[in-house]
Protein backbone atom coordinates (compact mmCIF):
# COMPACT_ATOMS: atom_id res chain seq x y z
CA UNK A 1 0.00 0.00 0.00
CA UNK A 2 2.70 2.31 0.81
CA UNK A 3 3.97 1.89 -2.98
CA UNK A 4 0.54 2.78 -4.31
CA UNK A 5 0.39 5.88 -2.47
CA UNK A 6 4.17 7.28 -3.31
CA UNK A 7 3.15 6.66 -6.85
CA UNK A 8 0.26 8.79 -6.42
CA UNK A 9 1.76 11.40 -4.48
CA UNK A 10 4.78 11.52 -7.23
CA UNK A 11 2.13 11.92 -10.08
CA UNK A 12 0.32 14.66 -7.58
CA UNK A 13 3.62 16.29 -7.47
CA UNK A 14 3.95 16.54 -11.28
CA UNK A 15 0.78 16.96 -11.71
CA UNK A 16 -0.18 13.81 -13.96
CA UNK A 17 -4.33 13.19 -13.45
CA UNK A 18 -5.62 10.23 -12.22
CA UNK A 19 -8.34 9.58 -14.24
CA UNK A 20 -9.23 10.22 -18.09
CA UNK A 21 -11.55 12.47 -16.67
CA UNK A 22 -9.07 14.41 -15.28
CA UNK A 23 -7.15 14.47 -18.15
CA UNK A 24 -9.92 16.63 -19.62
CA UNK A 25 -11.99 14.60 -21.46
CA UNK A 26 -15.34 15.02 -22.14
CA UNK A 27 -18.32 12.48 -20.61
CA UNK A 28 -20.28 12.68 -23.35
CA UNK A 29 -17.70 11.96 -26.19
CA UNK A 30 -16.15 9.52 -23.57
CA UNK A 31 -19.28 7.48 -23.41
CA UNK A 32 -20.23 7.95 -27.35
CA UNK A 33 -17.23 6.56 -28.35
CA UNK A 34 -15.88 3.58 -25.02
CA UNK A 35 -17.42 1.51 -27.38
CA UNK A 36 -15.82 1.26 -30.81
CA UNK A 37 -12.49 2.39 -28.22
CA UNK A 38 -12.80 -0.79 -26.69
CA UNK A 39 -13.01 -2.86 -29.79
CA UNK A 40 -10.01 -1.27 -31.59
CA UNK A 41 -7.84 -1.68 -28.51
CA UNK A 42 -8.74 -5.43 -28.75
CA UNK A 43 -7.50 -5.60 -32.03
CA UNK A 44 -4.42 -3.97 -31.49
CA UNK A 45 -1.40 -6.23 -31.98
CA UNK A 46 -0.15 -4.76 -28.51
CA UNK A 47 -2.77 -5.79 -26.80
CA UNK A 48 -2.13 -9.64 -28.05
CA UNK A 49 1.68 -9.32 -25.86
CA UNK A 50 -0.96 -8.99 -22.67
CA UNK A 51 -0.55 -11.98 -20.44
CA UNK A 52 -3.75 -12.19 -20.03
CA UNK A 53 -6.73 -12.36 -22.69
CA UNK A 54 -9.26 -9.58 -22.84
CA UNK A 55 -12.73 -9.13 -24.21
CA UNK A 56 -14.50 -6.07 -25.94
CA UNK A 57 -16.69 -5.95 -23.47
CA UNK A 58 -13.50 -6.07 -20.51
CA UNK A 59 -12.07 -3.87 -21.90
CA UNK A 60 -14.82 -1.34 -21.94
CA UNK A 61 -15.35 -1.76 -18.34
CA UNK A 62 -11.67 -1.15 -17.94
CA UNK A 63 -11.75 2.13 -19.63
CA UNK A 64 -14.30 2.84 -17.68
CA UNK A 65 -13.15 2.36 -14.54
CA UNK A 66 -10.05 4.30 -15.58
CA UNK A 67 -12.04 7.08 -16.93
CA UNK A 68 -14.13 7.73 -13.38
CA UNK A 69 -11.45 6.20 -11.31
CA UNK A 70 -13.22 3.30 -10.09
CA UNK A 71 -11.30 0.22 -8.53
CA UNK A 72 -10.45 -2.70 -11.19
CA UNK A 73 -12.08 -5.67 -9.46
CA UNK A 74 -12.22 -8.44 -12.45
Amino acid sequence: LGDVYKRQEFNRVLGIPKTIQEFGVNEDEFKEKVATIAVLAVGDACTGSNPRAITPEQMEKLFNCTFYGTEVDF
